[in-house]
């Protein structure tokens, strides 16, 4: 016991002083262990439980019109969805989950508070995710229609993972590097916007999604990053937070003039 203590003791000491401003940004080790609470749980979620708690049989099959017609006008050819997929996966795994620890660096706020609301964003929404692709249990478009062979998690189509993902980490990085640089405000959201929607139209290209997934993905992840990032900037950095609502009280103000 007195080791573990000491263990978190150090852990705690080191995280300060690898924080430079440290004073302006404090996250309480409760935070730590909700964080990475949040985290052990999506990941034993992810790898050892998805298996058990997958649907065997799909409950909602046969697309309706709205879908049906998207994927009749945005999949690609059979020959080229294995490349639309690649594409998706590229966007995922090289351009937004690679951003998570680096997005952070360009920002003039503290490193490590900064990285610390990206991995709850990311365990959060992963939790979310997992959860409702399993209580929903969808038939993908690939397993419905046999356009991909040895289809894994044909009935996890609603939501789009890859499109919550990108939103959520897109969201949470617009926010972050806009409060730094409100100049390039516009291009920053519509940069990391337009990569998230590229995400869920490849997930669609690739006919692994209907439309109305890639929908529910983005907003599953712009609003669990929303919320972690007002809640957890109000926290850890208490002077950004007053500015902010001095100047939406200051337009409110000027609007009712």
């Amino acid at each position: 016991m007195k080791i573990l203590q000491t263990v978190k003791r150090t852990f705690l000491i080191f995280s300060l002083l690898l924080s430079s401003s440290y004073l302006q940004a404090q996250p309480s080790q409760s935070d730590y262990v909700r964080t990475m609470s949040e985290l052990g749980l999506f990941l034993s979620m992810q790898y050892r439980w998805m298996e058990n708690i997958t649907p065997h049989s799909p409950r909602f099959t046969k697309p309706n019109r709205f879908d049906q017609y998207f994927r009749n006008n945005l999949r690609w050819d059979l020959n080229d969805i294995d490349k639309a997929g690649k594409n998706s996966d590229l966007l995922l795994f090289g351009v937004f989950l690679g951003s998570l620890p680096l997005t952070p660096l360009l920002s003039n706020e503290d490193y490590q508070s900064l990285f610390l609301i990206n991995i709850e964003i990311f365990a959060l929404n992963g939790l979310i995710t997992n959860v409702i692709k399993t209580a929903v249990g969808r038939q993908r478009p690939s397993s419905y229609f046999k356009t991909w062979e040895n289809e894994d998690e044909g009935n996890l189509s609603f939501i789009s993972g890859h499109t919550s993902y990108a939103f959520a980490i897109g969201t949470s990085t617009a926010m972050m590097l806009s409060r730094t640089y409100p100049n390039i405000k516009m291009a920053i959201w519509g940069t990391t916007m337009s990569l998230a929607a590229a995400t869920g139209y490849f997930r669609i290209a690739a006919d692994k999604h209907y439309i109305t997934d890639v929908i529910g993905g983005a907003v599953v992840g712009s609003l669990v990053a929303y919320y972690i990032q007002k809640r957890n900037t109000s926290k850890y950095f208490p002077s950004i937070s007053t500015t902010e609502n001095q100047q939406t009280t200051l337009f409110r103000f000027e609007w009712k003039i």
